[in-house]
């Protein structure tokens, strides 16, 4: 496109080149004689060009104003290449079933029969894992507060993040924990409850949930 422009520029100045010639070549000598017949050529020139001879002019320079071609814009479009991310195994869930049906009116951490399990959790499942627990609870009459949570036996700590409580209801309630931290190793756990003025509660059940 560049070249196109170059060449209707270059003809443009012959076609223009040629008008100037054009003009000189109409301008005619005046003439002198010095009375024995013989011609003095004189140095001033008279411009004879009539209304034709710049009509003339004006078509051609027309002419080479028309035939340059403006270059056509090129729309360049710009093509996004998305590449879809690797595809992942979805993480697996698995459930440890906790037995209940346990009642008790201590206002201390009493043991619950029958909840006792052990864990590797890192052995059995994968260090980035994600625990929680639920739990349920009622308190007799509507009346008090009853508190659960998981205590790891072998180190003879709670589990941190493990504490529910359930307050004036006297339904089975399911309560749900945030994220469990154990102990690496296979340890023993077990559920705790309590009730806060010795009120009867009562432990119904509950299940641990692993992500990993």
């Amino acid at each position: 496109m560049k070249i196109i422009v170059y060449i209707n520029f270059i003809l443009t100045l012959i076609l223009i080149g040629v008008a100037i010639w054009i003009i000189g070549f109409q301008k005619s000598k005046v003439v002198y004689t010095d009375g024995q017949s013989n011609l003095i050529n004189n140095t001033s020139y008279v411009d004879t060009c009539g209304e034709d001879c710049k009509k003339q002019i004006a078509e051609i320079l027309n002419s080479s104003k028309n035939s340059i071609v403006e270059p056509t814009p090129i729309e360049i479009t710009k093509t996004i290449i998305v590449t879809p991310a690797p595809i992942t195994n979805r993480n697996q869930v698995a459930y440890i079933p906790i037995s209940g049906g346990v009642t008790t009116t201590s206002s201390d951490w009493y043991d619950a029969p029958n909840t006792d399990f052990y864990l590797d959790i890192e052995k059995n499942y994968s260090k980035n894992y994600i625990a929680t627990w639920n739990a349920s609870l009622k308190v007799a009459h509507g009346n008090g507060t009853a508190f659960a949570r998981l205590f790891d036996v072998t180190h003879g700590i709670a589990v941190n993040g493990s504490e529910v409580k359930l307050t004036d209801n006297s339904n089975l309630t399911q309560l749900f924990s945030g994220n469990l931290s154990f102990w690496s190793g296979n340890n023993l756990y077990r559920v705790q409850f309590k009730s806060l003025n010795t009120f009867e509660i009562t432990f119904g059940g509950g299940q641990i949930k692993i992500v990993y």
